[in-house]
């Protein structure tokens, strides 16, 4: 049977991000997805003064009909929230599909490069703490995962064993798993690293370090990731698969400023991903 996803997500018209760039991953090795945005946004926000539709209503009123329907889901993926208001519609969506072995999959967004979002405040930050709390994946980048622990985010080179392992103690489950993407134990390398139940120590997947700095990444590399979890893979083959998806992507992506903010070129990897998840 077709696995299903649920994603929920903003839209980003202009940019390659969020639902934009995760939806296709996802669709192009036979994902079944269906979105629930948070919001609509005309641009992602690199770019100035971007149009805002908060759609925390309408999220209501989605699942308010989706539960007359008889769906099910294999994984929900909670990612982009418009503020924390948007906390209990996502709860309720959480507590209506997660169950019968589907996975929820948290990746926090709220900030990078050592910053929180402008939007991300205290009761965010705890309410991503509180889905956390639940998920059988949490995905944060190094910066959320500082976030989260209330620890100092640390540039440079890295070992993310001791955030790991903190990472997993916050989701509150012993069978929860816990991925750091940025990971740059090694000078001109970066990638991300994997904790799993089973394990005491991460597993560590890195490729050769492009200049430049794009946006949606983050997305592409989580539904890189789970579209290999749904499709059998380990975590450890997940990370390692997403890793290169992205290395593949950012080949050819643009590293001027004004070009590179319309996003990764990810189009033309979907067939080298499709054939690295479906052919193992």
């Amino acid at each position: 049977m077709q696995k299903h996803a649920l994603i929920i997500q903003d839209i980003s018209c202009v940019g390659r991000c969020s639902l934009l760039a995760a939806l296709p991953v996802f669709n192009a090795c036979g994902i079944r997805t269906t979105p629930l945005p948070t919001a609509l946004l005309s641009t992602h926000t690199a770019f100035d003064n971007p149009h805002r539709l908060d759609l925390t209503q309408d999220m209501a009123q989605t699942l308010a009909h989706w539960s007359q329907l008889p769906l099910r889901f294999d994984l929900i993926h909670v990612g982009y929230l418009a503020g924390a208001h948007q906390l209990p519609a996502v709860q309720r969506a959480v507590d209506a599909y997660h169950r019968d072995g589907a996975l929820l999959c948290v990746d926090p967004a709220m900030g990078d490069w050592g910053k929180a979002y402008a939007y991300c405040d205290d009761a965010l930050l705890e309410g991503f703490r509180g889905l956390c709390a639940q998920a059988d994946l949490i995905l944060p980048n190094r910066t959320e995962a500082a976030m989260l622990l209330d620890t100092p985010y640390e540039k440079g080179p890295d070992s993310p064993d001791k955030l790991l392992h903190q990472l997993r103690a916050l989701t509150g489950r012993f069978d929860a798993s816990a991925v750091i993407t940025g990971v740059s134990e090694q000078d001109g390398y970066i990638g991300a690293a994997c904790l799993t139940p089973d394990a005491t120590i991460p597993h560590v997947r890195l490729a050769p370090q492009l200049k430049g700095a794009w946006p949606g990444t983050g997305d592409l590399f989580a539904a890189a990731l789970e579209t290999a979890l749904l499709l059998d893979h380990s975590l450890e083959d997940a990370c390692g698969i997403a890793v290169g998806f992205l290395y593949q992507c950012l080949q050819n992506a643009p590293t001027d400023h004004k070009e590179a903010r319309y996003g990764v070129p990810f189009e033309g990897a979907l067939g080298w991903l499709r054939k690295r998840i479906l052919d193992n």
